[in-house]
């Protein structure tokens, strides 16, 4: 303990004793502490100014031929591109990379620097400093005694400090400073760094002139300013995450853990420290500062323990009550692996772990006037190609003043109000890594058996899928807007189009859609316009998903969307509810074949029903059943849809998939999307066109016929090539395994005694069994012998609770479906 004899004391001292300001110890100084509150000091600097006293704070002037050279080889930023007038922040490194100080540079001119120090490592880092000094032509001197600093903040400062000088203030922009400013009369440096998150400035002034400086601020500033101690500078500067040495940084914390990596740059010649700075960047285990907001009760102090799962993680650095958030925040340093925004971390508090979260840094950003907010914005997202001026532009053109102003109609209750907790951006090399590791976690089916389905199935791709879309031509997955200039494009559609409507029996098919359900959508929306009636039918074995979306899109078209029950023996559609559904209202009548279940509905039937009450028909198919089972267009359905992930397409953890949409051709003025023609040119050469485009892009918006469509080219190509390899007896042959393999797998089951299938309809390579035990128990068991298992059909159907859907393609072999049986049997 310091005897309070032996403390320093700045030239302010007794004008903060006349001031009732509470004094304590600080880095073997005598500060003070606060005057009234440090909350209400802190709570002014936010909203209006306070004045400091940080003449503790050390200055040192180095000079001569070699000051640049040396302040390079000292410190860890670069100060190449420093000029006159201009100030650098930058941590300062021993050999081992840990911390010496962290310190601000003013260039006063090309061999002149002033360099800015913490109190209370005043004389070490002279006694350092000296020292690397030895070899360089520089003088070194400590002008700390003679020179007195205060750090007016605030939104008010630049207007209150403006009133005692003639300078312009608002020339002096951030990280900037000018000499010889006359402030109340007296030659100062004034700069603009700030501690506390705030517009302010600071003024250096010679010892015997910082009193009358500092009671011509209070009586200028009158109500708009407070004198404000070390508290309120404390909570002001760890609100934005500014380091403080001994808490963030220290001789046991280098300044890459510390949060400073930006001021370190290991691409500059050699400096001290260099060298264990690259090797501990390097290492696979490392220690990262996060920011923290606690979520349990407890005050927290610099030091405690932060854990997760009883293991010791790190410490906190810094940690106190928000007076801006009125919450508890604080810092750490932790290691690396658990420093993800959003983690949930204990705190140590008395022997009791308190829990917290990881938040993005900093707590508080900085208040900008109007005229600043669009410049901070720009700066912020820096990677957007729009400059300043280009946004300045565009506002005009809207007649609107900000970005806020063009979201005025979004009411304020759904606004966010605060920035997204994203991570701090990260290098190139950082992010590539990232995305390999989340790509890992990643299980392909290649590494797995897949006996899943549910809409997204495991086909063989041949191999000349892949060969020809890899080409530069094709490798897009989108139509080109110019799109005659792309003949070879056009002619790949075209005949997807033509092989769509061949399987289905359709007479003309599009472009191809966003997949199997939005085409769906697409089918009744088309066939509601087309009716001019209000209600869609739709049996409760249409896949989950597409019902779902088929009624987030029809309840703004004012259409009813009406579900079908399905019989609990079949597993099909209930034929005589349907008909009780069906009424002189019905637009359409929407069915699955073969069905969410894999069973194989009675199309006929349905059409029929749908037919007798005038209503359009549409039928969603899996394609690869269109050479076995009976085609859209042989039961007379108005609309077919699907999805062709099934045709040539990867499973591709869930997309992007490919839909198709076929009609008879009475419809074509109301079809979705695009249509490529075969036509002639002037040469009488063949050659293609878009011969009809009806999206929202290329016609005004009331009259297109569809707002949710889109080609999938690259996906559409891969169905093509598939079909055209494949051929009519290929593709039949595909259909055939399916069948064949899945059938052979129920009967093994059945087989056995603990798996009895739930519907005794015919199906085609899907079907349904009850469980002994609870889906997700037996997934797992299956997933550790590397088999992606059945769907657990109680996710979206209640009464199918602890049944399982399974699915065999034509991939699967004999030993895999017997490898299946028996871990299932073995449960």
């Amino acid at each position: 303990m310091i005897d309070a004899m032996e403390l320093k004391r700045t030239k302010l001292f007794s004008t903060h004793k006349k001031l009732n300001a509470k004094m304590f110890e600080f880095a073997g100084w005598e500060m003070p502490l606060e005057y009234t509150s440090a909350t209400k000091e802190h709570d002014c600097v936010r909203k209006s100014a306070g004045l400091f006293d940080v003449s503790h704070m050390g200055e040192l002037e180095v000079k001569g031929e070699d000051a640049f050279k040396f302040i390079q080889h000292l410190i860890t930023n670069d100060i190449s591109n420093l000029k006159k007038d201009e100030i650098i922040y930058s941590p300062m490194c021993y050999e081992n990379g840990m911390t010496v100080d962290d310190l601000l540079i003013y260039m006063i001119d090309e061999n002149n620097y002033l360099l800015v120090i913490n109190a209370g490592n005043i004389d070490k880092d002279y006694e350092w400093i000296k020292k690397q000094s030895e070899s360089f032509d520089i003088e070194i001197n400590n002008i700390s005694n003679y020179v007195c600093q205060l750090a007016i903040q605030g939104p008010k400062a630049e207007e209150i400090l403006s009133k005692l000088t003639d300078t312009n203030l608002s020339e002096i922009k951030f990280y900037k400073f000018k000499s010889n400013v006359l402030v109340c009369g007296e030659k100062c440096i004034v700069s603009r760094t700030g501690y506390t998150g705030e517009y302010g400035f600071e003024i250096y002034c010679e010892n015997n002139s910082v009193e009358k400086i500092w009671n011509s601020i209070l009586e200028t500033g009158k109500d708009d300013i407070v004198p404000a101690g070390l508290g309120a500078r404390d909570t002001l500067r760890s609100e934005v995450n500014l380091p403080l040495y001994g808490h963030e940084i220290s001789e046991e914390i280098a300044p890459i853990e510390g949060g400073l990596n930006i001021f370190v740059k290991l691409n500059k010649d050699d400096f001290i420290g260099k060298d264990a700075l690259v090797k501990m960047k390097s290492q696979e285990k490392q220690r990262k500062l996060v920011a923290f907001e606690m979520q349990g009760k407890g005050m927290i102090r610099g030091g405690y323990e932060i854990e997760v799962d009883d293991k010791v993680i790190g410490f906190v650095t810094t940690g106190l009550k928000s007076p801006t958030l009125d919450k508890f925040i604080g810092m750490a340093i932790i290691d690396s692996d658990y420093a993800k925004v959003g983690t949930e971390i204990g705190v140590k508090v008395r022997k009791k772990l308190v829990s917290a979260v990881i938040v993005k840094r900093p707590f508080y950003k900085k208040q900008y006037k109007k005229t600043e907010v669009v410049k901070e914005q720009y700066k912020q997202y820096a990677y957007i190609p729009a400059t300043h001026e280009d946004e300045e532009k565009m506002l005009k053109a809207c007649k609107v003043n900000s970005i806020d102003d063009l979201f005025s109609d979004i009411p304020d209750n759904l606004k966010l109000k605060r920035n997204l907790n994203l991570e701090e951006s990260k290098s190139e090399i950082e992010v590539s890594e990232a995305i390999k590791n989340l790509a890992n976690k990643n299980i392909s089916t290649e590494e797995l058996t897949c006996f899943l389905g549910a809409g997204a199935y495991d086909h063989y791709v041949p191999s000349i899928i892949k060969h020809i879309t890899s080409r530069s031509e094709f490798y897009t997955a989108y139509t080109p807007y110019q799109a005659e200039i792309s003949q070879g494009t056009l002619q790949a559609i075209f005949e997807f189009q033509s092989m769509i409507a061949e399987i289905t029996k359709m007479d003309i098919a599009n472009a191809s859609m966003y997949d199997g359900a939005t085409a769906a959508v697409e089918g009744c929306i088309l066939a509601a316009s087309k009716t001019r009636r209000k209600k869609v039918v739709v049996s409760r074995t249409v896949h989950p998903e597409t019902r779902k979306i088929l009624k987030t899109y029809l309840q703004f078209r004012d259409c009813q969307v009406v579900e079908v029950d399905y019989d609990r023996e079949n597993g099909t559609t209930d034929l005589n509810k349907l008909q009780e559904k069906v009424d002189d209202n019905t637009a359409c009548v929407l069915l699955q074949n073969p069905n969410f279940f894999g069973m194989i509905e009675d199309i006929d039937k349905a059409g029929e029903i749908a037919r007798d009450k005038k209503a359009m028909y549409v039928l969603s198919v899996n394609p690869i059943t269109l050479s076995i089972l009976k085609s859209p267009g042989e039961v007379g359905a108005d609309v077919a849809v699907g999805d062709a992930q099934v045709l040539g397409n990867e499973l591709n953890y869930g997309g992007p998939y490919v839909g198709f949409l076929a009609i008879k051709s009475g419809l074509i003025r109301k079809m979705p999307g695009r249509v490529v023609g075969q036509t002639v040119d002037k040469d009488g050469s063949r050659c293609y066109c878009l011969t009809l485009q009806t999206r929202e892009q290329h016609v005004r918006r009331e009259k297109a016929t569809s707002n949710i469509c889109s080609n999938q080219g690259l996906c559409a190509l891969n169905a093509s090539i598939y079909m055209a390899t494949m051929g009519k007896k290929g593709y039949e042959k595909v259909a055939m395994q399916n069948m064949q393999k899945s059938h052979y797998a129920a009967r093994k089951l059945s087989e056995g005694e603990k798996f009895e299938p739930v519907f005794k309809g015919k199906f085609f390579n899907e079907f349904v069994v009850k469980s002994p035990v609870a889906v997700e128990e037996l997934n797992d068991k299956l997933l550790k012998n590397k088999i992606l298992g059945g769907y657990d059909l109680g996710k979206d159907y209640p009464e199918l609770s602890g049944c399982t859907m399974i699915c065999v393609t034509e991939k699967r072999s004999a030993d895999e479906i017997n490898k299946l049986v028996g871990i299932m049997e073995g449960m």
